[in-house]
């Protein structure tokens, strides 16, 4: 079966009924035990410092870098060095000024370096999560007030991709495509409210009883202000967004909890303002706004017996978006890791995940050529094998290998020079996490 017949509606929709009942008879299976968050790739900027801290203030300086390089394949061989510099601040408002329920939450990233998927791979799925121009930007600034009613409201500067369509499971890998998915960096304008770029906005969070959820936000349309060109240049200070440009994001997601071994969650978006590929596009008629769904599951497949033991979870994630105005129409993920493989290492965890990016047959670049040499491809795939070795209880390594089939970020661009496009591409890479924290 072709990956076209298999990426479709109908198919995602079955496979992910197929999941869903899968979770539920995992989690009746076995014991209650813990889905626990594995906050890798947004780790510090949800405001959980708090949680620990002994007083009023949590400060945080971390160290995150990426050294990958591009073995096969590819635009061209050779190794980049990424690095990202947070500085972290959270403020327990109730602690310091006697203002029960809230916090307040600041962070500041000072990213250097260049991007193996910009500068060698040329992939859409991005090798790492790190990628950004080099800048100093504010990322998060945002007030949280917990409610009555057991949720909270949160306004001010910050991303969808912190609380969104995030699977615990998938936030250990070093792919960006496993926090963000690319269908979404690639449908959404500027990419969406996510890293490097927030956004101003407000996001409620509400129970709706023991097990279930519900969050809802809005934001700017435009996380990097009006302009042209590439949106992460027109905003180096992260301030830009606070121009309102292009009408509004809203996105929503529910979330069921299947025991305490399993979660599933539902969710779209919608774009007022015209999707990148219809604008400026002559005839828009009938196709304003945009929007997408999607659907994640994660569940627990194994636990430990008592303190010894590995524990296996995995995840999987769909989306779709109109194809008649997005460059990503359909998108699946999923992967799984052991925590403990090693008993005498056991919060060290063992990585494999797929993810496959199909690209909507509208996207101008994917006409047939007519040279029969060139080829044309329908989808871009990324497999990533990883270990994350936790040193110190603030000192990360994680060795990663990742393979890219169809390299086509400069299709999904919808670049003139798309053609002809690598086949492959092989990266090997080393990422690095230190944080030196005050509470």
């Amino acid at each position: 079966m072709s990956v076209r017949r298999f990426m479709t509606p109908r198919s995602l929709g079955i496979l992910t009924g197929v999941v869903l009942a899968s979770c539920a008879t995992a989690a009746a299976a076995q014991p209650a035990t813990s889905l626990g968050v594995a906050a890798a790739r947004h780790r510090d900027e949800n405001g959980g410092a708090l949680e620990t801290a002994k007083g009023p203030v949590a400060l945080a300086l971390t160290y995150t870098s990426d050294a990958n390089a591009n073995v096969s394949g590819g635009v061209e061989r050779g190794a980049d060095y990424l690095q990202r510099v947070g500085l972290i601040g959270d403020l327990d408002l109730d602690r310091a000024i006697g203002w029960r329920g809230a916090a307040v939450h600041v962070s500041v990233h000072a990213i250097s370096g260049e991007g193996l998927s910009g500068h060698r791979a040329g992939n859409l799925l991005t090798v790492s999560g790190l990628e950004a121009e080099p800048a100093v930007r504010l990322f998060n600034l945002w007030v949280e007030q917990k409610l009555p009613t057991g949720g909270s409201l949160r306004i001010g500067q910050f991303t969808a991709a912190q609380e969104f369509a995030v699977s615990p499971t998938a936030s250990s890998f070093i792919n960006a495509t496993f926090g963000w998915p690319a269908s979404f960096a690639a449908d959404q304008i500027s990419g969406g409210p996510s890293y490097p770029l927030a956004a101003p906005g407000a996001r409620l969070s509400q129970p709706l009883g023991k097990r279930t959820s519900l969050m809802l936000a809005a934001f700017a349309g435009d996380p990097a202000g009006p302009g042209e060109g590439d949106p992460q240049r027109r905003d180096r200070s992260g301030l830009q967004g606070w121009r309102f440009a292009r009408g509004a994001f809203l996105i929503g997601e529910a979330k069921r909890s299947i025991g305490n071994a399993a979660a599933v969650n539902l969710g779209g978006w919608y774009q007022t303002a015209n999707a990148p590929l219809l604008d400026p596009a002559p005839d828009t008629q009938g196709k304003r706004g945009n929007w997408g769904v999607y659907a994640m599951a994660d569940v627990t497949l194994t636990r430990r017996h008592g303190a010894a033991g590995p524990v296996l979870n995995g995840f999987i994630r769909a989306s779709y978006s109109p194809p008649d105005r997005n460059a990503v129409d359909l998108y699946l993920d999923g992967g799984l890791t052991i925590t403990g493989l090693l008993r005498s290492r056991p919060q060290d965890v063992l990585g494999v995940a797929l993810a496959v990016a199909h690209f909507s047959g509208d996207l101008p670049g994917r006409a047939p050529s007519a040279d029969p040499s060139i080829h044309v491809p329908t989808r871009e795939v990324a497999f990533e094998l990883n270990y994350q070795a936790k040193l110190r209880p603030n000192i990360i390594v994680q060795p990663n290998v990742q393979l890219i089939l169809d390299p086509a970020y400069a299709l999904a661009s919808d670049s003139e020079a798309a053609m002809p496009l690598p086949r492959h591409a092989l990266a090997i890479g080393l990422r690095t996490y230190i944080k030196l924290s005050r509470l």
